[in-house]
């Protein structure tokens, strides 16, 4: 069967397809319906993701990746510098077509940069310059599920798109033998069933109480017997640790930091429930099959929250809700959105969760 037809572009134009993915690691995540979509409609092309140096690992064992480039931080992380130089570089790559699924301006100027002759994305930040081809991100002022949005950039390239049926996301053997080394080395035994918890959050106030993680583990061990494994990066080991200490004596370690993202998805596939904030690690937990229960806090699920069947979320929205600042505004009850959820209510999603068999 002959591959879908390119609107506007002739077929052997389409070969060397390059897509810049988000930075954070829950938006990246949702960027793999996009990826596995992509390749269904484009056979036949070398699919190439762009993306952050910590992002890479996580997409080489995405569906539908063929190649992936690390942006070249080595003229800074981020800003025009970092821009232009990363331009150039892709440049001598000759893509024919790309698609920026940020919406931020500088991504969209690192392709136009790059000279690749088709450039698709949304036009956010007065960016419809820089793009060949671009769409509003949502209408009449409403945000899209995530994925729906990333997904509507084919319609703008493939007539009548088809989107790839989901598939659950493998870590991989070499995660595997790494998880394995680190059960070994820490001398972690867990006991079925298996709570991962997940504390931190990207954004300041998206984070639930330290005290109140700490208190969900220790009732995970006192009503069902099992373990709990505390997991962030290497930048939440201090409030991990305050999570793992305060839980209680016994069934509960702290492995912040451990590993590369793969490992992180590997850890939560062995689990039997994930238990966090609305995070990037939440929807890893989704992409394994692992169900979950989400704290959504200011955040709008219905934009970038985990979903069904894998997921539950939990929330109790204020009147500010959905907020989307990094810190608290508010002067009268400052962070509410994450105050008025209590452990009870958690525990209550936690016993309607599907625990599925410890792996």
């Amino acid at each position: 069967m002959d591959p879908p037809a390119v609107a506007g572009l002739k077929k052997e134009m389409a070969q060397r397809i390059l897509v810049r993915v988000p930075n954070w690691v829950g938006d990246a995540v949702m960027a793999f319906p996009f990826l596995a979509s992509l390749k269904e409609n484009a056979p036949e092309a070398t699919i190439t993701v762009l993306c952050k140096r910590h992002l890479a690992p996580l997409f080489e064992r995405a569906h539908g990746v063929n190649r992936v480039i690390p942006l070249d931080d080595s003229r800074g992380a981020r800003g025009w510098r970092s821009v232009i130089h990363n331009g150039s570089i892709l440049r001598k790559e000759k893509f024919d077509l790309a698609f920026c699924l940020p919406t931020s301006f500088g991504s969209a100027l690192m392709l136009w940069r790059a000279r690749i002759p088709r450039r698709v994305g949304h036009s956010a930040e007065s960016r419809g310059l820089l793009l060949t081809n671009s769409i509003a991100y949502g209408k009449d002022g409403t945000r899209p599920f995530r994925p729906d949005g990333f997904l509507a950039l084919l319609d703008l390239v493939f007539s009548n798109p088809v989107r790839a049926t989901s598939r659950l996301y493998d870590p991989g053997p070499v995660a595997r033998q790494e998880v394995d080394r680190i059960w070994r080395q820490s001398a972690i035994t867990p006991s079925p069933p298996t709570l991962v918890i997940a504390p931190a959050a990207a954004r300041r106030n998206g984070a639930w109480p330290a005290d109140r993680f700490a208190a969900v583990a220790g009732r995970w061990i006192a009503e069902r017997s099992g373990s709990v494994i505390v997991l962030g990066s290497h930048k939440d080991r201090a409030l991990c640790s305050t999570v793992a200490q305060s839980a209680g004596e016994g069934g509960v370690w702290n492995l912040a930091g451990a590993g590369s993202l793969t490992v992180a998805a590997e850890i939560i596939r062995r689990s039997n429930l994930f238990f966090g904030n609305q995070s990037g690690l939440g929807h890893l937990a989704t992409a394994v099959g692992t169900a979950s229960v989400i704290i959504s806090g200011p955040d709008d699920p219905d934009e970038t929250a985990p979903r069904p069947p894998y997921s539950q979320n939990v929330r109790r929205p204020p009147f500010c809700a959905p907020c989307y600042q990094n810190t608290c505004w508010r002067k009268d009850h400052p962070l509410e959105c994450q105050e008025n959820v209590t452990v009870d209510d958690v525990w209550a999603h936690i016993r309607r969760a599907p625990q599925a068999s410890a792996i």
